[in-house]
């Protein structure tokens, strides 16, 4: 069966080398006239891989092409004319998509194969699937190196706007002075971290530098005139050294803050720091989004972080190089611990940070320092895994396992085992349901849990049979009948109502579970203190994610990001391979304690019957105090929307956009920054790629939504 939506396929000539030369059309010349931009092209009737380069109209490369069947995400340079492949089949042929939403929707509606008797009916076939396949294009494009290089592109006229030019100056006695503490690395590093301290709007710094005994002359011989750096004397330990330097700021009120001299500062970088504290009385820690420079040192990226994030902290180094502390919550844990090598840094914040409530931590979504591309990505070098996962574990008290420089604490589930309830409805479909249970009874390991089926008005004799089935099979089993509209709060809270578990997961009836340890996994987690939410890492069948997480506030309502992406995708800073915090995941499977529960309410039956339930569940839960976790460690396959299909009526249709109103009256969801996401990125993306202009408040914010407002 042919693709419903086929590429534009390029014309091609054969050069006089023998290349395949395809010219590009005037919409994809037009659109890389001033910049490049990734494209999809596919790749047909010639080898599973082709190599060559795009030019300009006068032939000259501009660089490197390289696509691979059946399709790839390739950068188009600026200014490119051509595609010239080096194969010399004949039967070779290279296509594209439109990048935009509605180009794409146009070009499936004029060339798309869809079973449609009438204009309108088309259209909305053509919508529908443009839809699908704009997911399918961005994972495959943010996955390669296409995203990459545009990525970098739109980075550099970025900060050419928004970075560096923070207007405000903080008073002296507004915030403390900012002392930076620093190891020697060497003197070309020492003077570029001296050349961007020296740019400084705001004067209120002091630089101390631990420095071995025999380079202190050359050091000496490099300070500026005028730069308040004082040298210090380095032992055998930069965990003692900082120590060291942190007893000659004497000061309990200073704020401190370390500095990896290998990278450098932004010229407003002090006045960020100090007009945070100085806004802010009750913060006691704060941090900022950084920038990587390439190997030429150029800007290459943004390093975008999210509101504080407990859990994604005790995975990777997310906070990164530039954070600042009171010295006296420095002094209250004794300083930096000896022994740690290159995790030292890692074992202070984490020290500094763990035990303080979120509410004192903020985050500035300001670039104010450039890492350069050998101080990593917040994954743990081997030289210092095992001591980060030592640092850890004194945290968290567990045991750690590390995997591919990422820690990930192995909480253990309670001696009293919790009960857990699945809640389930359904309406007949018992080939589906049928998978579920039976997939969950067979190949779940933990066994504490009961099955609630809640049937919505099922008719089927096969339906009734599986119920027998089930309950023959897991005694443990209770069918609530619900013979009500569709209503999937009340039909869920009606679930729960008759649960005895003090873990509640609802659960799709349209699931498929595939390995043993995904509710471990989930009761572990949801039996942490303050955890009220616990999500997991859903699958299409195709092994593409279909949920890693909600983040509020996408397309003025919520996304789920890096849909359709590839399982192992990493995300944004790696952020798909860790626990995290979030603000919201599916209610296709998500657990919730029973505290919870009974704290902020049962799912909104009168506001939300089909949609915005579960995110507004979720939301609410969040505003009142309680941690949501997302874990990539429990992954189940959800045959998604499979038991009620794909199509919508205009009733429905006008029932959903009558809820998404009452979510945004609720939430502001369309101006709403969720605290794990950053406002330098698009709201309109499931890929967190950058904005064109910050989309949302730069300032210091913490890891909370709003409180709802009716």
């Amino acid at each position: 069966m042919p693709d419903p939506i086929p590429p534009r396929w390029l014309r091609a000539r054969r050069t006089s080398g023998g290349q395949a030369e395809f010219q590009l059309p005037p919409g994809v010349r037009l659109k890389v006239r001033r910049r490049g931009y990734a494209f999809v092209l596919v790749l047909a009737g010639g080898p599973v891989e082709a190599y060559g380069a795009f030019r300009d109209k006068t032939g000259r490369n501009l660089g490197p092409a390289q696509l691979s069947a059946p399709a790839s995400g390739v950068f188009i340079p600026e200014g490119a004319a051509s595609l010239v492949l080096e194969q010399a089949d004949p039967s070779l042929r290279v296509g594209y998509f439109p990048r935009s939403k509605v180009g794409l929707k146009l070009h499936a509606f004029a060339n798309g194969v869809f079973a449609a008797r009438s204009i309108l009916k088309r259209w909305r076939m053509a919508g529908a699937a443009a839809r699908d396949l704009r997911g399918t294009h961005g994972a495959l494009i943010q996955a390669g190196p296409a995203h990459q290089a545009e990525q970098t592109q739109f980075y550099r006229r970025y900060r050419e706007r928004f970075v560096g030019g923070f207007p405000e100056v903080p008073a002296a006695e507004a915030a403390p002075r900012l002392t930076f503490i620093s190891t020697f690395s060497t003197i070309a590093d020492f003077k570029l971290a001296q050349d961007a301290l020296q740019q400084q709007t705001d004067s209120r710094w002091n630089w101390l530098v631990s420095v071995p005994a025999a380079s202190q002359q050359g050091v000496q011989q490099s300070v500026a005139d005028g730069v308040r750096v004082r040298l210090l004397t380095a032992g055998d330990d930069p965990a003692e050294d900082f120590n060291a330097a942190l007893a000659a700021v004497g000061n309990a009120a200073e704020l401190v803050a370390p500095l990896d001299m290998r990278g450098r500062v932004t010229r407003d970088a002090v006045a960020i720091i100090r007009a945070g504290f100085a806004a802010h009385a009750d913060c006691r820690l704060l941090y900022t989004d950084e920038e990587r420079l390439d190997a030429e040192g150029l800007p290459a990226e943004g390093l975008f972080k999210p509101a504080y994030n407990r859990h994604l902290l005790r995975s990777i180094d997310y906070v990164g190089q530039l954070w600042a502390v009171h010295n006296e919550r420095l002094t209250e844990i004794g300083g930096a611990r000896i022994g740690f090598g290159g995790a030292w840094r890692y074992d202070l914040l984490l020290r500094a940070a763990d035990p303080l409530p979120a509410a004192v931590i903020r985050h500035v979504p300001r670039v104010a320092y450039a890492r350069t591309p050998d101080m990593g990505d917040g994954s743990f070098p081997p030289d210092a895994v095992e001591a980060a996962s030592r640092a850890l574990a004194g945290v968290t008290g567990t045991e750690v396992m590390a995997s591919g420089g990422r820690l990930r604490p192995v909480y253990a589930v309670p001696e009293q085992k919790p009960l857990v309830s699945f809640v389930i409805p359904t309406r007949d479909r018992a080939d589906l349901l049928g998978l579920t249970l039976r997939s969950m009874i067979a190949l779940t390991r933990y066994r504490d849990f009961e099955i609630i089926v809640v049937d919505n008005g099922s008719v089927q004799p096969e339906t009734f049979a599986l119920f027998d089935e089930i309950k023959a099979l897991w005694p443990a089993t209770k069918i609530v009948r619900d013979d009500g509209d569709f209503n999937y709060p009340r039909i869920c809270n009606n679930g729960v109502d008759a649960a005895s578990g003090s873990l509640i997961c609802l659960l799709n009836n349209d699931m498929e579970v595939v390995e043993p340890g995904w509710l471990d996994e989930m009761v572990a987690l949801a039996s942490l203190p303050g955890v009220g939410v616990v999500g997991a890492k859903l699958l299409f069948p195709d092994r593409t994610i279909q949920h890693a997480g909600v983040i509020a506030g996408l397309f003025a309502y919520a996304g789920h990001w890096f849909a359709h992406s590839a399982a192992d995708a990493p995300g944004i800073g790696s952020r798909l391979r860790s626990r995290q915090n979030l603000s919201a995941v599916t209610g296709a499977c998500l657990m919730i304690s029973r505290t919870c529960w009974d704290a902020i309410g049962p799912l909104d039956a009168e506001r939300f019957a089909e949609d915005c339930n579960d995110i507004d569940l979720c939301l609410r839960a969040v505003a009142a105090g309680h941690e949501l976790v997302w874990t990539p460690f429990a992954c189940i396959i959800h045959h998604e929307s499979a038991s009620r299909g794909k199509r919508r009526a205009k009733a429905h249709r006008e029932r959903l956009k009558a809820q998404r109103a009452r979510f945004e009256a609720r939430w502001h969801a369309s101006t709403l920054v969720d605290p794990h996401y950053n406002p330098n990125l698009r709201r309109k993306s499931l890929y967190a790629t950058l904005a064109a202009a910050p989309e949302g408040s730069l300032e210091p914010r913490l890891s909370r939504v709003p409180r709802p407002q009716n």
